[in-house]
């Protein structure tokens, strides 16, 4: 009905635009319209002094627009001088029909720059139009029916490809159209996302923090090039029993497109304190603190690489490589709980099945595993597992390089390898230093004299081991760092007691 109302108005002003064109003469009838006019993108408003070859036809002003049913608003279509009397007797732009339920709407009128205000009305009575004699020749007549049929016929395809075409959401907007949806949340589509804030730039997009209707969450966008790890994202979020503490969680997908170009949204969870790394550069962390960080993150990884199997309301869970762990990758919440992101080059390991794309050499340089930066990993479910296990050894390390426990001086927060290699290490210079000499992020000694902290070096020195087999499990991780939390509080005091027998700090810790 739309379509058909709004090709009824351009048929009417075409017609009209024909028959002036045929008439033997022009003149100025000194009305004045207000115009609107689109073109690749660029609206423009103006006005334009009307013509009409025929002094008892004269011209009118005329709008065309339409209503978003979600948003209400009003967008114009067109603005301009139209050849039609019957329509345009009155002094006011409005619209009095009652077929606009799909929002297009039309109005006419007779006064200079009348169609600058518009409006629908379809109470109002208005009185009825005078009748007015049209001569025509009948070759003139037949001239028209031919224009009005190949104007149907062009206007109806014009109509299809700018509907297929229109855009369907602002980049930080409340979108105007009800987005595409293919997950499994439909109702979505009838709760526009405003998109609120910048927070991260990353290798597949952006993120934004975002308000969906009282909800705050994250937005993913993925440009078109990166629709596979959108599609990989998805696939994680969606396996059985991925909703978990520790785990991003997942709302919904949509994909938006726009006149020039589509992105592909991932709505997840907003999580106040954004990624662990970000975190670190600004802030110190107590003992308690690093101790939830590092707990909820291992559980987290453990059950992303734990197989579970089917029960009556559940499927399958299947073990999960991540291939991209870094601190980057780990979210906090406002209470210090971590939590598991960006599963854009996860693997599946479903027993039976082949897991999909097995390129060895991805993820992020400093954070690969020697056997990566060789290029000599084993294509097995459980040498991907341990590549993970390594980076999780290297957070760690970022973790306990800003703890305060030690009760000594905090170095700057550097990722890591920084120090030694810069921020933008090549991959020559990576498998020189992992690979061939095997050097690891430097433990400062200080560290040591606080027994949690020396437990937890212990433990990262097993993730990043050179030899692969030989690195912990992440139940084991998950595990040990539980058990570190016992040391809470207790190698301060008691530094702080034998320095007073003129014991250094690192006698004292080795005499407990």
């Amino acid at each position: 009905m739309r379509t058909i109302l709004f090709i009824a108005a351009i048929l009417a002003i075409s017609t009209a635009t024909l028959e002036a064109s045929l008439s033997p003469s022009h003149t100025k009838t000194g009305l004045v319209c207000e115009t609107y006019e689109c073109k690749d993108g660029d609206c423009t408003t103006g006005r334009e002094a009307c013509e009409d070859g025929d002094s008892d036809k004269p011209m009118g002003c005329f709008v065309v627009w339409s209503t978003n049913n979600v948003t209400s608003e009003v967008k114009v279509t067109m603005k301009g001088c139209f050849s039609n009397p019957n329509d345009c007797n009155r002094t006011e732009c409005i619209d009095t029909t009652m077929g606009t339920k799909n929002n297009l709407n039309y109005c006419c009128c007779k006064v200079n720059m009348c169609n600058q205000e518009y409006r629908w009305a379809p109470n109002v009575t208005v009185p009825p139009d005078p009748v007015v004699p049209v001569q025509q020749e009948s070759t003139n007549i037949w001239l028209v029916c031919a224009f009005v049929t190949v104007f149907l016929v062009a206007a109806g395809v014009l109509v299809i490809f700018f509907v297929k075409r229109r855009k369907q959401s602002m980049f930080n907007e409340i979108p105007t159209i009800e987005p595409e949806i293919t997950s499994s949340s439909p109702n979505i589509a009838l709760r526009p996302i405003q998109l609120v804030d910048l927070k991260a730039r990353g290798r597949f997009g952006v993120v934004w923090k975002a308000q969906l209707t009282s909800q705050e969450v994250a937005v993913k966008i993925f440009p078109l090039q990166e629709k596979q790890s959108w599609l990989t994202e998805q696939e994680i979020f969606k396996l059985p029993r991925m909703n978990h503490p520790n785990i991003l969680q997942f709302i919904g997908c949509e994909k938006r497109a726009e006149e020039t170009n589509t992105d592909f949204w991932l709505i997840t969870a907003y999580c106040s304190h954004g990624s662990l790394c970000d975190y670190l550069k600004s802030h110190t962390v107590t003992w308690p603190e690093l101790c939830r960080i590092a707990e909820t993150m291992s559980r987290g990884l453990m059950h992303l690489h734990e197989e579970i199997q089917g029960s009556k309301t559940d499927g399958l869970k299947p073990s999960i490589a991540h291939r991209d762990f870094k601190s980057k990758n780990v979210l906090l919440k406002n209470d210090l709980t971590a939590c598991i992101a960006d599963f854009g080059l996860a693997l599946i390991f479903t027993p039976g099945k082949p897991c999909g794309d097995t390129h060895g050499q991805v993820g992020t340089r400093r954070y690969m595993a020697p056997e990566i930066l060789e290029g000599a990993i084993n294509f097995t479910r459980d040498a991907f597992l341990r590549i993970d296990v390594y980076a999780c050894g290297l957070v760690l390390w970022e973790l306990v390089s800003r703890c305060t426990a030690h009760g000594g001086i905090v170095d700057e927060y550097r990722l890591p390898f920084e120090a030694d290699l810069g921020s933008h290490p090549t991959l020559e210079e990576m498998q020189e230093n992992v690979v061939t000499k095997k050097l690891r992020p430097r433990i400062n000694e200080h560290w040591r004299n606080h027994n949690g902290l020396n437990a937890i070096c212990d433990t990262m020195e097993e993730c990043w081991d050179h030899d692969a087999e030989a690195r912990l499990s992440s139940s084991c991780v998950m595990e040990r760092v539980s058990q570190h939390s016992r040391y809470q509080a207790s190698t301060p005091l008691l530094i702080e007691t034998n320095t007073t027998n003129d014991l250094p700090p690192k006698v004292a810790s080795e005499s407990v």
